[in-house]
């Protein structure tokens, strides 16, 4: 919708602002996400945050509205803010994180694609016929699966303490997995409590990557890897009560393989 874009927008506007501000003569500071930050910087963060979950759940409401009055009824829990909330995070972190004129640009666009991508993705399934919700579904889990790389890969990049690393992993993981769960059969309780496995799957698999001795976006790749794996096993057991030969190749070889290759490639 047209106000989901302005707010996509102004959401940009202000990461571009912050990775302005990072750009400098890092400090001797080991952590790359505090070499050109400080408390300011992360303030704003924060509130960038809120606003694009604030402003996320605004356009969703209105459009939920004008649905209403065409006689579909409201969802009775909102999850709209999440991917804007996280891609937001993930594209201050970045930025934070290599703190140069690449992120300039790059960062913005993150925030821009994951808030417009994300509202734009709901936006599609509330309004397509049958015909169309393939299209719409496998938009939504793009948008879903690209935030969930980058926030992942900014986590791992800055190879904070382990305890630290998997809860910040968990809850984005968690997250995400409500999000790409939502729209699945089944009640939300029951959802929720996968999401969290989901999560708590992913936060598991950082105790043994912060041992191997690699750096870069190998990491936040195996990451996510994992949460491809555990969202999308849960995901066709919920839609089709059972896993097909073709499911345990998708979401057991396929994930082996990327191990393999991530593993050579270190």
């Amino acid at each position: 919708s047209g106000l989901g874009l302005v707010i996509s927008i102004a959401i940009s506007a202000i990461v571009f602002v912050l990775a302005i501000y990072a750009t400098g003569s890092p400090t001797t500071n080991p952590l790359p996400l505090a070499q050109t930050t400080n408390a300011l910087f992360w303030s704003v963060s924060v509130l960038a945050s809120v606003a694009a979950g604030v402003g996320a759940l605004f356009a969703d409401r209105s459009a939920a509205r004008s649905d209403e009055r065409h006689g579909d009824a409201m969802p009775l829990v909102n999850t709209a803010w999440i991917v804007p909330v996280v891609s937001t995070a993930a594209a201050v972190l970045l930025v934070a994180t290599f703190h140069n004129t690449t992120m300039i640009v790059a960062g913005p666009l993150i925030a821009f694609l994951g808030n417009a991508g994300s509202l734009l993705s709901r936006d599609l399934l509330d309004d397509a016929d049958d015909s169309a919700q393939r299209t719409a579904t496998t938009i939504q889990a793009l948008v879903i699966h690209s935030v969930a790389f980058l926030s992942l890969s900014a986590i791992y990049l800055n190879k904070l303490p382990t305890p630290v690393t998997a809860l910040l992993a968990g809850v984005v993981s968690t997250l995400l997995a409500v999000e790409a769960l939502d729209r699945s059969r089944g009640d939300v309780s029951r959802k929720l409590t996968l999401a969290i496995l989901a999560g708590a799957a992913v936060a598991a698999a950082v105790a043994p990557l912060m041992w191997w001795p690699t750096h870069g976006w190998t990491g936040g790749a195996v990451l996510f890897v994992v949460f491809y794996c555990a969202v999308g096993t849960i995901q066709t057991t919920l839609e089709r009560g059972d896993l097909r030969l073709r499911d345990a190749i998708e979401y057991g070889l396929v994930p082996l393989g990327a191990f393999l290759v991530l593993a050579i490639t270190a």
